[in-house]
């Protein structure tokens, strides 16, 4: 991530776990992404409560990680926001073994979908294009990270590679045609069931 604001992937991680928080960092900024693309308000009031049951069991966050998690919300919302399709996902580095990255695209997808879902509960109200963005990144939740053995290295490397770029742009496509024509606004739930 070029944005300093939002720490490495390391960083995010070992805070949370320091933090005894039961999310790995790309849920944490997947979930954040999916409500903020389903028109959540970008304000920290109206996500940390459903942060906390989503991430955390409900229970607030220490204080240093929670202004952290605030200026991430505010890192992600000013990324999706600019027109330049800079936006990134918050996964390892490119040197960490490939199947923790595929693991960790995989967490960021269904944390994605979780936000999208706390705003935007009927599906019929967005444009076909979202549904199909949608239809997507549920299927990437579907991969067997078991079997990414298949291939040569640079095959996986350069499949990886698209199916990241496929997630961002579909990201910003729901952010795009749902997150701005609907925000601001609150998360309609704490919790999604």
């Amino acid at each position: 991530m070029t944005d300093p604001l939002i720490q490495s992937y390391d960083r995010w991680s070992s805070e949370l776990e320091q933090a005894h928080v039961m999310a790995s960092a790309a849920e944490l900024h997947g979930l954040i992404a999916g409500m903020l693309s389903a028109g959540v308000k970008a304000d920290a009031r109206s996500l940390l409560p459903v942060l906390y049951d989503f991430l955390n069991d409900g229970q607030a966050l220490p204080v240093a990680l929670e202004k952290q998690v605030q200026l991430l919300v505010d890192a992600t919302a000013a990324s999706l926001n600019q027109g330049d399709f800079s936006f990134s996902v918050l996964l390892p580095s490119d040197d960490d073994a490939l199947f923790e990255r595929l693991e960790a695209l995989v967490e960021w997808s269904q944390a994605f979908l979780v936000g999208f879902a706390v705003q935007q509960t009927d599906l019929s109200l967005v444009s076909e294009d979202v549904r199909e963005a949608l239809d997507q990144l549920t299927e990437v939740t579907r991969v067997d990270i078991h079997t990414v053995t298949d291939g040569s290295k640079d095959e996986n490397e350069e499949a990886y590679y698209l199916v990241l770029e496929h997630v961002r742009i579909m990201a910003l496509c729901c952010f795009n045609e749902v997150g701005l024509k609907y925000s601001p606004q609150p998360p309609h739930g704490k919790t999604l069931h």
